[in-house]
């Protein structure tokens, strides 16, 4: 994996509006969703295989044509897809969305709703909890809203 350039790096807040303005809904929302799922760590990966800022597993990332989930333009465009696929998909009810991006499209559909996994209903809570938070013009105490990182962990780009 070839290092991004701060050039690309710069462009996540920009690509987090132009994506949620595209899929129709708040770039708050996405913003926090992002937050739960990295803390806007590019170079998050998962116990489970997910990757990159939106925590896309490898085969939602290729659905979607992404080729590099640690590219933060890429793996913001596809999960936003993905996000967009999953809110059409459940009427537009947003807790089923969420419910499906953290546990799977076959999980909610089996239980008819939001799976009883803890972690599923924790991580509605906290999406949730950072949007109001950032629709309130605060930001959650969970650092810098825009912190990315490299693949070593060194801290590469910081918009504060």
């Amino acid at each position: 994996r070839a290092g991004l350039g701060m050039k690309s790096l710069k462009h996540v807040p920009h690509r987090i509006y132009q994506e949620s303005k595209k899929y129709g809904y708040d770039p708050l929302f996405l913003t926090a969703l992002i937050v739960t799922e990295s803390s806007f760590n590019n170079w998050a990966k998962s116990h489970k295989g997910a990757l990159g800022l939106m925590q896309l597993m490898p085969a939602t990332g290729a659905r979607y044509g992404v080729r590099d989930p640690f590219d933060p333009r890429e793996n913001i465009s596809g999960g936003a897809r993905h996000l967009r696929f999953l809110l059409n998909r459940f009427g537009g009810d947003r807790r089923l969305a969420l419910a499906a991006y953290n546990a799977g499209e076959n999980a909610v559909d089996a239980n008819r709703g939001v799976p009883p996994y803890r972690e599923t209903r924790l991580y509605l809570e906290r999406v949730e909890t950072i949007y109001g938070k950032l629709r309130a013009g605060r930001i959650p105490r969970i650092g810098r809203i825009y912190k990315l990182v490299d693949q070593n962990g060194r801290t590469v780009f910081v918009n504060d």
